[in-house]
């Protein structure tokens, strides 16, 4: 690192110090949003001084179960026994419109792969 003493590194500084030509979306960014499991297969998006955005549901599985899914929030790429589609209701629809959203199962291990709010903030700004 650099010659100054520094007693903790965020993974921002680490990434930028030792590999410098990195691109941009590959950095980790600080985030707003986090995600929460509600219990009864919902999943909760919680915005700044975790205050509830907006909730997700999820969606039963259909289709071929071999089919390949990429995580709208962490961009991991697997099956369905790993990733699941969830869906956020567009406010004042009375639920006749929904948003859908893709996310791994697993959702710590999401949230420790998850390098920015790219993917919650598309959801958000579609579903207003």
């Amino acid at each position: 690192m650099s010659d100054e003493r520094k007693s903790t590194w965020t993974d921002r500084e680490i990434v930028e110090e030792l590999f410098p030509a990195t691109p941009a979306k590959l950095v980790p960014r600080p985030r707003s949003y986090r995600l929460e499991d509600d219990g009864d297969g919902r999943v909760r998006i919680l915005g700044p001084s975790d205050a509830l955005v907006a909730q997700l549901q999820a969606v039963p599985p259909a289709g071929n179960p071999t089919g390949e899914l990429c995580c709208d929030l962490c961009q991991r790429t697997g099956t369905r026994r790993w990733l699941g589609m969830y869906r956020a209701e567009v406010p004042g629809t009375a639920g006749r419109r929904f948003r859908y959203l893709t996310a791994c199962r697993d959702r710590r291990s999401c949230e420790a792969r998850r390098l920015d709010d790219d993917g919650i903030v598309a959801l958000l700004r579609a579903a207003s």
